[in-house]
């Protein structure tokens, strides 16, 4: 346990002193600004505009995250190739989960700034519609939605190299779009890019109708889909950590 806490400070002061730091505060604030900044001048109501936002920052998301992994991932490659973590005398999943847990954090943070940051600025701007909470625990869905995403990315990431990992990082972005619309409503629920879009619009959509979030259609099984999908992939970062050697990484 001290050696996993010692990692997490460890990584948590690279982080803010990278571009780890730099993207989770620069873009939600350049989202915020852009949108507030149209919004002033835009027809659309209330409830459409914090729809709207909030599913724009959710297709997005899968791009920053594999964003993000890359850079940490690169990061141990340009420390000695790795050796930071190839050479740790604890268990090898134990700095992997580290660096894992580290990142959700930052991810965490990014989604309340985004979202709870807009929903401060846009009442300012005149528009009560939605109460505070609102935003909230549409940052929490925004981030829980994207939780298996943030483990897949990770380890693609470390597994094969930057090339992949941002590859998966803009295709998750645009399959997040496409599941939003009519040819996700069967299967949104089994693939990770489209239930963080998802749970965002159906959240704003339980408000305007007073119907329960958890009795929509798909919420249910899109929970029982990321707590399942992101259990596995735990599991099979730590039987992956005792075998890399960091040598695919290295390639790339």
């Amino acid at each position: 346990m001290k050696q996993f806490v010692r990692t997490i400070k460890s990584d948590i002061y690279k982080a803010l002193h990278s571009h780890v730091l730099l993207i989770h505060l620069f873009v939600p604030f350049f989202g915020m600004a852009v949108f507030l900044a149209y919004y002033t001048i835009s027809p659309w109501s209330e409830p459409q505009k914090v729809s709207a936002y909030l599913q724009v920052l959710a297709m997005v998301f899968p791009m920053l995250i594999g964003i993000v992994t890359v850079i940490v991932s690169e990061q141990e490659v340009q420390a000695a190739s790795c050796q930071m973590l190839l050479s740790t005398p604890c268990k090898r999943y134990i700095p992997h989960f580290a660096k894992l847990l580290v990142i959700l954090i930052f991810g965490f943070w990014s989604s309340i700034i985004a979202v709870f940051g807009f929903g401060t600025l846009f009442r300012l701007m005149g528009n009560v519609v939605f109460p505070l909470s609102l935003y909230i625990k549409s940052a929490i869905l925004l981030f829980l939605g994207n939780l298996t995403l943030y483990i897949l990315q990770y380890i693609v990431s470390f597994a094969f190299g930057k090339g992949v990992g941002l590859g998966l990082g803009m295709v998750g972005s645009l399959l997040s779009a496409l599941l939003l619309t009519g040819l996700g409503d069967r299967i949104w629920t089994f693939l990770p890019w489209g239930i963080s879009t998802r749970f965002c619009s159906m959240f704003v959509e339980s408000k305007i109708t007073n119907v329960s979030f958890v009795d929509l259609s798909g919420v249910t099984q899109g929970v029982m889909f990321i707590g399942v999908t992101s259990a596995i992939l735990l599991l099979i970062l730590a039987a992956w950590s005792t075998k890399w050697d960091g040598r695919k990484n290295k390639e790339n």
